[in-house]
């Protein structure tokens, strides 16, 4: 009786679906980030367990483009890589400056088949989640010369900061701080400074 009870536990920490249930974001050794994208990190951790998560779920479900709250594996998919998010984050573009799939990678989302195929699937249906959202913009476009997708384009929303308690001053500060750094490296090279939007 008592081995019955203790395979019945073992099967629920087993997934079928995924070969990693538990992803986590590590970035790359020695990359480093801005003090804001930390700040940023900080906030988003465990972001889809909490009542902002839900009620934008709540939210798409009333206009009808999903029917039910993201199941767990999605929504641990959905932390790891808002991780990853914040960490490449570059507030004076508003974009994340990293491929989808070294994101994948790096959030342990991307599985290779035995033939050698990298697979991102469980990264871009996340992505896709958080833009059903409103918590991002997402796009990618497929090049069929180079045979693969061009840099995609993942821009933050005032939902997103919203949701993470991040005040619109504080990502104006960012920003500000941002293009006194890239005058600083300007100014260097003996280059004439530029304003927020020639950057």
């Amino acid at each position: 009786m008592q081995a019955e009870v203790t395979d019945t536990r073992t099967l629920f920490t087993h997934y079928r679906q995924v070969k990693n249930p538990n992803p986590e974001f590590t970035p790359r050794e020695g990359k480093k980030t801005l003090p804001f994208c930390r700040k940023l990190m900080a906030k988003a951790e465990g972001f889809t367990s909490r009542f902002d998560f839900s009620v934008h779920v709540a939210f798409v479900r009333s206009l009808g483009k999903r029917h039910r709250m993201p199941p767990l594996l999605r929504r641990r998919a959905i932390d790891a890589l808002l991780q990853g998010l914040c960490f490449h984050y570059d507030p004076l573009a508003n974009r994340v400056q990293r491929s989808i799939t070294n994101l994948a990678i790096e959030c342990g989302l991307a599985t290779e088949s035995k033939s050698g195929n990298l697979s991102i699937t469980r990264a871009t249906r996340a992505l896709k989640f958080m833009a059903e959202l409103g918590l991002i913009t997402y796009q990618t476009e497929y090049d069929p010369q180079i045979g693969c997708n061009i840099p995609t384009d993942i821009t933050f929303t005032p939902a997103l900061f919203s949701a993470l308690d991040v005040s619109d001053v504080a990502v104006m500060a960012a920003r500000c701080s941002r293009v006194e750094w890239e005058n600083q490296q300007r100014k260097k090279q003996n280059l004439e400074p530029l304003e927020m939007d020639e950057l």
